[in-house]
């Protein structure tokens, strides 16, 4: 009993050693460490097996062919160990010199030639001896006892030598542990294992057989305890893609796989320790299980092949086949037979988890005929069972069969749904992430992916979007895709009128999916359908109509032209869930178009805008600089607009706009760019010329637009524009520089007149330079008092006397000199600086009149000139108060000019405003009357308390009778509405006789007085300026009045 125990105890070795060695090698087959254990397990399983079956066997003979197998084992094992020990240390570039890698195994090989394989040899080294515990060997002591013992002693020691050092030269923990563990094993087993062998040799009665392989187990446990708890060994990366079986994912396979293989090993156990129970040869049952052992680490090692899932399948369909009639054949005569019949039905169910048909055929063929064979070969076995029995066992095998197959079948199908189910909402997955950044840049990129995996998705051979048109007359096909091996027809269009669609068109408009298995099964009412399938040689269809929130807008189509090809989806309404997401995207980019063309087009006119027009000539600007070319810009500004909006109304002017932009792209070229820049302008891109010729000649032709008038109506409109160019690279590099210079050369053609054009110039540039600076410096100047005041007094012609003053303003740079007020003035307007100044004007000039009269200076007027953006901007009757209660002066001594252009166009709020002003005592007066367009009907409306006659019609005077007809009407009129007049500019005394003749009431002119300084004022015209005293005016001195 005890020979057959430590037989097992071997075999059990065996079969741990091999399920080691193989289930290291299969976490990483080319790594250099993991070959390196199993070809040490090998030997020490090669060892193990061949010790089992020698010391289960009686025949000295037989025992010692078994123990030269052992040699094999043994022989190799501390050659294995020791490079093991140098890879695992990191010293495996010792191993990569060929001549210490042979001498490494030299002894090795010596021992397996002596002890193995040389027969005559062999035998002299073996003196085996049987005791109750097995087969023991009493060495003979002779050289080559001597040899091996120095062999395995040696690199026993070196061994634990090169696991010391590595102990000592690492510095990470994990490794000085597994270090450490390995040690002290390997050294527990040398000790042992050796101490075993003097003991069993030389101090006990009976010898014991070799335990090494046994022993071994300790370091070689130890090292399996590192390779869980250290990773030491980790899977290597699969970068293969398996097929995945329709029952088992790749994770559930491999396990499944792993549990048979561990069952085989299982088996093979169990038919090994069965010699207990049943009487048996111990050797041959350890052969029969050596078959499960080799068929379960084949399967074990079939989860790291390179193999497919179903060529796994094949092999163990194999495997399976060959084991039901070896077990069934190996236990026929003995007990185990009652039991081992039910066999077949344990394999027939590990087939259902299988999507292999032709594995659960083949095991069921086996199955019934190794019965059918069993039941023929009765006779010739002794059997405790009847014919009758029997066939009952084969008809449960039947039974067994087909409910199998029933559940297999249905298991698989409903694990094909799932399957289909999932692999839906995957695609439906990547296309909503797909779908969710589309715009129209991508959609077609995005739904021809869409048409795409749903086709394939379907087994369809195509797949189509169709768009109803607007009318609903006709089908578009913007997007179709086509399954490989499928070629377009001619037949296929882009469009199709939706007549010869009838039924179909009616289905979908009323949201119906519609699906023709067949183009025959379709209604005596779709005869139409029916012969546009057969002509476009259509099998099967499947339409999903595609809805927006004003209805059915289209569909999407799949179709099958042949019958031969089955849809792989069965709930049609899932397609609707497409069709969402295409209508959804849809949706987004006609909202992203209405955006774009909301930022970027004009919504009047549907031209490009600044920031289009800005972008386009950015890119031209780019190619122009690469192909060393010439670009130009027209800047378009149609004259006098504003008149029209305000005299007929917004809707009439952005009707002029429409027609206007209209013509305008009627005669720009393809290339150019046509945007509407804001209000009443346009800009014009000529992305390419070669002469200034070419771009003068183009802009001749664009105004060329405003000689037709336009008609809106029964009216006419003669309608003109002002044109402004700049050129690349001439005026500027940048986008803003070109439009800026040809903006400027638009305001200097304007001011030439109605219809013209010009070219931007540097004079044009240096100009407004000047204008910049003198813009940054006025922003500082009331500041650093540069600002100053003078005064042109205003004469009576009758009396000759002062009866009042202009005020003047000044501004002596401190860089630049005196500047004139027709030059910092328009300046000061534009900035705004217009308010402050005038404000610092009024108060001012009021503050002097007041002094003077504080001074016993005789009361005067004192006219200040109020510009257009004062009138608008600031509230003219709070400050006028707020000024005249600061200073103290009476208002009837104030008097504000206003020029033509306000008193004539200007709103009602203006009239108001100047009779407010009125009402308080101030004087109103026109300033430069008959310059600008007069309105008499204006002119009797509003307060108006004096008219001032413009200088240019007064230097007419003795030289031009148009002029002075001009002056006397005016005086005319003026007398006749009770209006006093001021006449400007008088400088002869022919001009002064004239005037006096015409009965004008004042003048103002250097014929009597140039600007002054109040100091120059208080100086010189003292005689004229003072109050009556004693009744007696005092007369202005010669020498005065000529200063």
């Amino acid at each position: 009993m005890l020979q057959i125990v430590i037989s097992i105890i071997f075999y059990l070795t065996f079969i741990l050693y091999a399920f080691l060695g193989v289930f290291c090698l299969t976490l990483n087959k080319k790594a250099k460490l993991n070959r390196s254990f199993f070809y040490v397990c090998l030997s020490f399983a090669i060892w193990s097996f061949a010790f089992a079956i020698s010391n289960s066997l009686n025949n000295i003979e037989h025992v010692l062919i078994w123990r030269r197998v052992a040699s094999l084992g043994w022989g190799v094992a501390f050659s294995c160990i020791l490079s093991f020990i140098l890879i695992l240390t990191e010293n495996e570039a010792i191993l990569k010199n060929r001549v210490v890698y042979s001498a490494l195994y030299i002894p090795a090989a010596v021992t397996v030639f002596i002890f193995g394989i040389d027969g005559n040899l062999a035998s002299a080294q073996y003196n085996l001896v049987h005791t109750q515990v097995g087969w023991g060997n009493i060495p003979v002591n002779n050289v080559w006892d001597i040899f091996y013992n120095l062999y395995y002693i040696s690199y026993a020691l070196l061994t634990l030598f090169l696991l010391w050092k590595w102990h000592q030269d690492v510095h990470e923990t994990a490794k000085r542990q597994q270090a450490f563990y390995l040690l002290i094993s390997f050294s527990m087993a040398i000790v042992i294992g050796t101490g075993s062998e003097m003991l069993a040799n030389s101090y006990l009665d009976f010898k014991l057989p070799s335990i090494a392989p046994i022993i071994i187990l300790i370091p070689v446990i130890t090292f399996a305890y590192n390779i869980k708890k250290f990773a030491l060994m980790a899977p290597a990366k699969s970068k293969k893609t398996k097929n995945v079986s329709d029952v088992l994912n790749d994770h559930t396979h491999s396990t499944f796989v792993r549990y048979i293989a561990i069952i085989y090993l299982c088996v093979s156990v169990f038919n090994v320790l069965q010699c207990f129970f049943y009487p048996s040869e111990l050797w041959a049952d350890m052969i029969f299980a050596t078959i499960f052992v080799v068929m379960g680490l084949i399967i074990y090692n079939l989860t790291a092949s390179s193999l497919t899932i179903p060529d796994q399948d094949r092999i163990i369909t194999v495997i399976i086949a060959i084991t039901i009639p070896l077990t069934i054949f190996r236990f026929q005569d003995t007990p185990m037979s009652e039991v081992l019949w039910t066999l077949p039905l344990i394999y027939l169910m590990m087939t259902i988890v299988f999507n292999y048909k032709k594995m659960f055929g083949i095991i069921a063929f086996v199955s019934i005929a190794v019965g059918v064979f069993s039941l023929i070969m009765m006779p010739e076995h002794q059997m405790d069972i009847s014919a009758v029995n029997y066939m009952a066992r084969l008809i449960i095998y039947l039974i067994a069969i087909v409910l199998a197959a029933f559940v297999n079948r249905i298991y698989i199908m409903r694990l094909k749904e799932n399957e289909q189910q999932i692999q839906f909402q995957k695609m439906l997955t990547n296309i909503t992430t797909s779908f969710v950044a589309v715009n129209r840049q991508t959609l077609d990129d995005k739904v021809k992916d869409l048409l795409r995996q749903s086709g394939s998705f379907a087994n369809a051979d195509r797949v189509y979007i169709c768009i109803f048109s607007e009318d609903g007359m006709t089908f578009n096909y913007p997007h179709r895709w086509v399954a490989e091996n499928v070629e377009r027809q001619s037949s296929d269009t882009d469009t199709c009128e939706t007549f010869a669609w009838p039924w179909s068109k009616e289905q979908l408009l009323n949201n119906q999916i519609i699906y023709i298995p067949d183009r025959e099964s379709l209604p005596p009412e779709a005869k139409n359908e029916r012969d546009e399938l057969l002509s476009k040689q259509i099998q099967s269809i499947i339409a999903v109509p595609i809805c927006s929130k004003t209805g059915v807008i289209g569909f999407i189509g799949f179709d099958h032209l042949t019958k031969a090809k089955i849809w792989q989806i069965d709930d049609h309404e899932k397609l609707r869930m497409l069709a969402k997401i295409l209508a959804n995207a849809m949706a987004k980019v006609e909202t992203e178009k209405e955006m774009n063309d909301l930022a970027f087009y004009d919504t009047l006119t549907k031209l490009p805008n600044r920031v289009l027009f800005e972008n386009r000539l950015k890119q031209a600007l780019e190619l122009a600089k690469l192909q060393q070319q010439y670009l130009g810009i027209i800047f378009l500004d149609i004259d006098e607009f504003k008149e029209v909006n305000d005299t007929l109304g917004h809707d009439i002017g952005d009707y002029l706009i429409k027609e206007i932009s209209e013509r305008l792209s009627r005669v720009i070229w393809q290339q150019d760019t046509l945007a509407r820049f804001g209000g009443d302008e346009f800009l014009i891109l000529f992305p390419r010329f070669f002469k200034e010729e070419e771009l003068s000649d183009y802009a001749k032709i664009i105004m060329t637009v405003f000689r037709e008038p336009v008609f809106v109506g029964e009216q006419e409109f003669h309608i003109t524009a002002s044109g402004g160019i700049s050129v690349f690279p001439r005026d500027g590099e940048t986008v803003n520089d070109l439009i800026k210079h040809a903006d400027l050369a638009m305001y200097v053609a304007k001011s030439k007149g109605k219809g013209q054009v010009a070219f931007c110039t540097d004079f044009m540039k240096q100009d407004v330079l000047e204008k910049m600076i003198l813009s940054n410096s006025l922003y500082q100047a009331l500041e650093r008092e540069e600002l100053f005041i003078e005064y042109q007094p205003q004469v009576s012609i009758k009396s000759n006397e002062i009866v009042g003053f202009e005020v003047l303003l000044g501004w002596q740079h401190p860089e630049l000199g005196l500047i004139s007020p027709a030059v910092f003035v328009p300046i000061a307007e534009q900035t705004g600086l217009i308010n402050s100044i005038g404000e610092w004007l009024l108060l001012n000039a009021c503050a002097q009149n007041k002094a003077w009269q504080d001074k016993g200076f005789k009361p005067v007027k004192m006219a200040i000139n109020l510009a257009l953006e004062q009138f608008r901007s600031l509230n003219i009757v709070a400050l006028v108060e707020a000024c005249l209660a600061k200073t103290g002066m009476d208002s009837k001594y104030l008097e504000l000019e206003i020029n033509e252009k306000i008193a004539m166009r200007e709103s009602s709020d203006a009239i108001k405003c100047l009779n407010d002003l009125n009402k308080m005592g101030v004087t109103i007066s026109i300033a430069d009357f008959g310059t600008e367009v007069s309105s008499l009907s204006r002119l009797k409306d509003l307060p108006i308390d004096r008219l001032k006659i413009d200088r240019q019609f007064i230097n007419g005077i003795g030289m031009n009778a148009k002029d002075e007809s001009i002056v006397a009407v005016v005086i005319f009129l003026a007398k006749r509405l009770g209006i006093k007049v001021i006449a400007e500019g008088v400088e002869t005394e022919q001009q002064l006789a004239f005037l006096s003749a015409e009965e004008c009431d004042e003048s103002q002119g250097h014929y009597f007085y140039k600007p002054l300084s109040n100091e120059e004022i208080e100086k010189h015209c003292v005689s004229q300026f003072v109050c009556r005293r004693g009744g007696q005016a005092k007369v202005m001195s010669d020498s005065a009045a000529n200063n």
